[in-house]
């Protein structure tokens, strides 16, 4: 599961960890002036347990039939079929359209991969913007990997202003969901904040993810 998901990680002085797969679409952008990249292994898929290991044609009917009807795992099930060819012709665009499917439901996992697929211009156009915006949904929904993703495109301007705050509020809260990673991209973006602006940073962080964390409880 190595095609899906990619991880932005680590911010250091002048560097940051990516995914293979996001390093590969990197390089035919120009450098970041703050911010190179480095390949990091990672999965590509979330999928909270809603892989299908057995692609034989009647689990295929039985998620397409299921899909088709409006169930958002199901939906899930077939933009990874067709993201991996498990029972089907591999097919980005068909991917992408059951990603958009389970993410109209509201399905975390498939806003993220969504996310995922506009950052690196899988079945669609390659659009920063659009990720930045599907990751915003996920992050919002308590997703570690896209709080993470969108503090990342924060601090290095891709598809938003460039903010050091903004991704020191979403890469904190990505932290404390649990995303090591995070951590220490974090804290690059801490040592680019002025005092005051940190303090203002650290409340907006506190008082956002207590925000994000009731409302995921409530659901």
């Amino acid at each position: 599961m190595k095609r899906f998901i990619f991880i932005l990680t680590f911010f250091q002085l002048t560097s940051m960890l990516l995914c293979a797969d996001v390093l590969a679409q990197a390089k035919t952008r120009a450098p970041n002036k703050t911010i190179q990249l480095y390949s990091l292994p990672a999965d590509r898929w979330i999928t909270e347990g809603r892989f299908v290991t057995s692609p034989n044609a009647a689990d295929v009917n039985r998620d397409r039939r299921a899909a088709e009807q409006g169930d958002a795992s199901a939906q899930f099930n077939m933009a990874l079929r067709y993201d991996r060819g498990l029972g089907v012709i591999q097919n980005y665009a068909e991917s992408v359209k059951w990603l958009y499917e389970a993410a109209d439901q509201g399905l975390a996992e498939a806003q993220y991969n969504l996310g995922s697929m506009y950052y690196n211009g899988l079945g669609v156009s390659q659009d920063f913007a659009e990720a930045v915006q599907w990751f915003r949904k996920a992050a919002g929904q308590g997703l570690a990997e896209a709080q993470k993703n969108l503090g990342a495109m924060y601090g290095r301007g891709e598809g938003v202003p460039q903010s050091h705050a903004e991704a020191y509020v979403w890469l904190s809260i990505a932290a404390i969901s649990g995303n090591e990673d995070a951590i220490n991209a974090r804290d690059f973006a801490a040592s680019n904040l002025s005092p005051e602006d940190f303090d203002l940073a650290q409340k907006r962080s506190t008082e956002l993810n207590r925000e994000i964390q009731q409302q995921v409880a409530g659901k």
